[in-house]
């Protein structure tokens, strides 16, 4: 077993940290899966190593090395896993994310696709790293459920499928939501927190989206906008 260590991107794996999200590996992609690393006091100790000599996976039940990455006060447990190039599905409606570089707003981001049934993320440009275990944890595990797959620019993504693209942005041309008609195979597209979609998403290939708010806040927050978008879009 290995001796853990801080993550870095460099890195030709990454960690699951965490019982829940940890397990949701172990069940949904345990052929990624490296090793297990369990807490002594961990509540599920021995039904969690029965399942896991049952798939084979390797694991290992020490504190001290689970410390070592450990972002809480205790770790219970967490997963080392081999990253993977990812690629998502053509035919399918799509969630774009452009230049986000929040790790908590992605793996939210994440988690709201799939409890909304999108399986397919398109990240452009200088996202923030997918594979950090940040992202893993705010994904709850929801994670290792989705397809992605990373883009230079919108023209390469946009070279490949075939989606309408419908752009959130806060534009006195775009059109309410509520007034809004989404035709499969949509892709829904965001921006990075701080400047929203770029000047490559106001031409008259995208349909620009905006949602209607009070003027008491400058903007809604990227996930809750997301949230509210995915929802309504999957209404027609």
């Amino acid at each position: 077993m290995m001796r853990l260590k801080n993550y870095k991107k460099e890195f030709d794996y990454s960690y699951v940290l965490g019982p829940f999200p940890t397990l949701e590996l172990v069940e949904t992609r345990p052929e990624i899966l490296k090793s297990v690393y369990i807490s002594p006091d961990f509540n599920r100790l021995e039904e969690t190593k029965k399942l896991l000599n049952g798939l084979g996976i390797p694991y290992e039940i020490d504190q001290k090395n689970l410390n070592r990455i450990s972002t809480k006060k205790k770790e219970y447990m967490a997963g080392v896993f081999n990253k993977y190039k990812g690629k998502i599905s053509p035919g399918k409606n799509h969630i774009l994310l452009d230049n986000v570089s929040d790790m908590g707003n992605l793996g939210t981001i994440i988690r709201t696709m799939v409890g909304f049934g999108y399986k397919d993320l398109a990240l452009v440009g200088n996202c923030c790293d997918i594979f950090n275990p940040k992202v893993i944890r705010g994904s709850m595990g929801a994670f290792f459920k989705i397809n992605f797959e990373e883009f230079s620019t919108l023209d390469d993504y946009k070279a490949i499928h075939d989606n309408k693209i419908y752009g959130f942005m806060l534009k006195e041309d775009s059109k309410n939501i509520k007034a809004t008609k989404f035709e499969d195979d949509f892709t829904l597209a965001f921006g990075n927190e701080g400047r929203g979609l770029g000047e490559e998403y106001d031409n008259a290939t995208i349909s620009k989206v905006i949602i209607p708010q009070s003027e008491d806040v400058d903007s809604l927050n990227l996930t809750i906008a997301a949230a509210v978008a995915m929802y309504e879009a999957l209404k027609y």
